[in-house]
């Protein structure tokens, strides 16, 4: 069955009203992420850390899915016994699971988990602030947020990769909103295009043109909101793949 492959950034949740991390006036222009995201030091910074991320929770209790997820949840579903859909995202919100869409790699972690790095236990805490209990199943009073900080590992990769080199020419790669500078999504095509692995279509959706993404690389490019190019992206893939 062929795959579409949706590779997606902050960009995808920027209209739904949530802030982004590095653009200009994102959140890492207000915090430090080497004080709030990062795995060498957080337990030190336990506080802020959980400040932190218990703010962004409550930001995105406040927010709906927008256009896009909710065109890429749609497409999903109407299209199974024609395409596999695949989300692999950098995002760690969960508002493609609100709009719909089931079949979801989360990258960097859910916002809406916490993880005891002790034992490996997963809580699923919602939109609610953390109170700082302990782990519920080993005590632990330092359970961390459940994102992939930097300097940590992150566990998802590895299957990033291997959805990328299993990928062949009946299958598509849709790219929204990212600026690569996290996930080289450039380099992760170029490798794989030079063991042999032809894609058949890849598409570009961002705001603005990003010095870490190579545009020859895709056949089809759009730069803008995410929302304004569902209507063309829809008629290429409904063409690709003579749906």
């Amino acid at each position: 069955m062929p795959k579409l492959v949706v590779f997606s950034g902050a960009g995808l949740s920027a209209e739904s009203g949530l802030e982004t991390f590095r653009d200009a006036d994102g959140l890492w222009a207000k915090y430090d992420p080497m004080d709030v995201c990062n795995y060498q030091n957080w337990e030190q910074n336990f506080d802020l850390v959980h400040h932190f991320y218990n703010e962004r929770r409550k930001e995105l209790a406040k927010v709906q899915p927008n256009a896009m997820h909710r065109y890429l949840a749609k497409i999903e579903h109407k299209w199974r016994d024609r395409i596999e859909v695949i989300h692999l995202t950098q995002n760690v919100d969960d508002l493609l699971e609100r709009a719909g869409a089931t079949n979801i790699v989360h990258l960097h972690g859910k916002l809406t988990e916490l993880v005891c790095p002790k034992c490996g236990y997963i809580e699923t805490i919602g939109y609610i602030a953390f109170d700082k209990s302990p782990c519920p199943k080993c005590g632990n009073p330092k359970v961390k947020p459940q994102i992939v900080f930097f300097y940590e590992q992150a566990p998802e990769y590895e299957r990033l990769h291997k959805i990328f080199g299993e990928l062949e020419k009946e299958d598509c790669v849709l790219v929204v909103g990212t600026s690569g500078r996290v996930v080289n999504i450039s380099s992760i095509i170029t490798f794989v295009e030079n063991f042999g692995i032809e894609i058949g279509l890849k598409i570009l959706n961002n705001l603005e043109a990003s010095e870490s993404i190579d545009e020859s690389l895709f056949d089809k490019i759009f730069y803008t909101k995410a929302s304004e190019a569902i209507v063309e992206i829809d008629r290429i893939l409904r063409e690709f793949w003579k749906l």
